[in-house]
C-alpha cells in the first residue's frame, strides 16, 4: 500500500475558522446514516461518506417531519479539530468542535438544557467542505457554558464544546440536509428554498445494462415516467437496507409507462432495470433530488 503524495501549494489561499452557520439534529431523528468507506486505499481517492457501489452520494434519512436546525456561530470563534486516543492497535479518533453563540436567549438555554445529557449530530462547514461531528456508533458529549460578559464590548453568550469518538478524522459529507425552509446541498453549498422550487422537477437518467439510479424523497408523493422496456425494480431504503417495493409496470405501445411512488420524506429510492433506456423523474415541487459524484 503506497500513500499518495501530500503536497501543499505555497502561497495558496488557506482560510482558517468555520462557517457562521452550523447545522444540528438529535441523533434519535436519524433513521439511516450515509455509508462510509473504511478501506484505506479507496478512501484516499474519494470523500468519506459515499455509497461506493452505486457511485452516488449517501444522504441522512430522517424521521418523517423532522428537519435539521441552524445554530449561529460568531465568526472567528468556532473551530473543529481532532486527536487520537487509546492503546496501541486500538487507536480511535476523537472529533471535536467549538461553537460560540453571542447571546443568552430562551432558545439557547432550552437547547443547553436538552443537549447537556443528549446526543446530537453536527454538520459544520470549513474551507468549502462540510464535516460531521457525531457518530452512528458513539455518543457525542456536549459541554455548554454561559457567560453574561463583564464589561462593555466583552464576549458573552454560550460556548458549546463538542466531542465524539469516530473511526475517521472529521468525516466529510456531500449529501442533502433537509431544513425547515429548504434543502441544503452540501456538494454545491446551495440552499433551495421550498417556495422557490419549480412546480415540476424533470430529470432524465440513463439506467441501461443493469445499472441503478438512487434518489432521495423530499416529500411523500410523486410520479416517475419510464421509457423503454425490460424488468424494473423499485426499492426503498429502510434502516439503510434497500427493500423491494411492488409496482406493476407495463409499457404502452409507445414504450412509455408512468409509476406513482409514495415515500416518507428523506427515504432513499433506488430504480434498477435490465434494458430500460430512460427514466424521467417528474415530481411536483422538487420532491425528489438526486446526488451524483
Amino acid at each position: 500500500m503506497d500513500l499518495s503524495n501530500i503536497d501543499f501549494k505555497v502561497g495558496s489561499v488557506n482560510p482558517s475558522g468555520v462557517s457562521s452557520e452550523v447545522y444540528f439534529i438529535p441523533k434519535s431523528y436519524i433513521t439511516a446514516w450515509p455509508a462510509i468507506i473504511d478501506d484505506f486505499e479507496t478512501a484516499l481517492l474519494c470523500d468519506d461518506y459515499v455509497e461506493y457501489g452505486d457511485e452516488t452520494v449517501s444522504d441522512f434519512s430522517l424521521v418523517s417531519g423532522k428537519r435539521w436546525s441552524r445554530l449561529y456561530n460568531t465568526q472567528g470563534k468556532g473551530k473543529i479539530n481532532w486527536e487520537y486516543q487509546g492503546e496501541a492497535d486500538c487507536k480511535i479518533v476523537v472529533n471535536k468542535a467549538s461553537i460560540s453563540y453571542p447571546k443568552i436567549t430562551n432558545e439557547i438555554r432550552a437547547f443547553a438544557k436538552n443537549a447537556a445529557n443528549g446526543d446530537f449530530v453536527f454538520v459544520i462547514r470549513h474551507d468549502g467542505k462540510f464535516y460531521i461531528i457525531g457518530s452512528k456508533d458513539y455518543r457525542a458529549v456536549l459541554t455548554l457554558n454561559g457567560d453574561s460578559g463583564d464589561s462593555a464590548g466583552s464576549a458573552k453568550g454560550i460556548t458549546i464544546e463538542i466531542e465524539c469518538p469516530d473511526v475517521t478524522p472529521l468525516p466529510t459529507y456531500k449529501g442533502l440536509l433537509l431544513l425547515n425552509d429548504g434543502v441544503l446541498d452540501c456538494n454545491s453549498n446551495l440552499i433551495i428554498n421550498y417556495n422557490d422550487m419549480s412546480t415540476n422537477l424533470i430529470k432524465n437518467y440513463d439506467i441501461e445494462d443493469g445499472n441503478s439510479v438512487r434518489i432521495t424523497a423530499l416529500s411523500e408523493k410523486g410520479r416517475i415516467h419510464l421509457e423503454g422496456e425490460g424488468d424494473i425494480v423499485f426499492e426503498t431504503a429502510v434502516d439503510d437496507v434497500y427493500q423491494e417495493q411492488e409496482h406493476e409496470v407495463s409499457f404502452d405501445e409507445n414504450g412509455v409507462a408512468v409509476v406513482p411512488i409514495s415515500a416518507c420524506i428523506g427515504d432513499k429510492i433506488r430504480i434498477s432495470a435490465t434494458t430500460l433506456t430512460k427514466a424521467t423523474v417528474n415530481w411536483s415541487r422538487v420532491e425528489m433530488a438526486e446526488r451524483s459524484i
